[in-house]
Order: C-alpha cells, then sequence, then structure tokens
C-alpha cells in the first residue's frame, strides 16, 4: 500500500506539472490548466493521505 501511494503522489506531481506546460504552450483560457492542477492536487493529496495511514 505504500507503493501505491508513492505511486499516486508522483502521478500528481507530473499532472500539475503538466497543468504548467500546458499553460505555457497553449494560447487558451486558464481554465484548462487550473482544472488539470486540481486534479493534480487532488491525486497527490490522495497518496499522502494513502501514505500517512500506512506509516
Amino acid at each position: 500500500m505504500f507503493y501505491v501511494a508513492k505511486i499516486l503522489q508522483a502521478l500528481g506531481l507530473a499532472d500539475v506539472g503538466y497543468a504548467l506546460f500546458i499553460g505555457m504552450t497553449k494560447n487558451s483560457s486558464m481554465a484548462e490548466e487550473i482544472v488539470l492542477s486540481l486534479i493534480g492536487l487532488g491525486v497527490f493529496s490522495l497518496g499522502r493521505a494513502l501514505e500517512r495511514k500506512v506509516v
């Protein structure tokens, strides 16, 4: 379960990085960047909560 939590944290961090990349390269509204960032934050937070529960 510990490794599942770490994988979720890594995926959340990668999603936030992808949101930053999208925000810098696309000339569109910030809505897509914000949604992707919030999804990444949620996935990372879920992994963090699982990690605390296991350890």
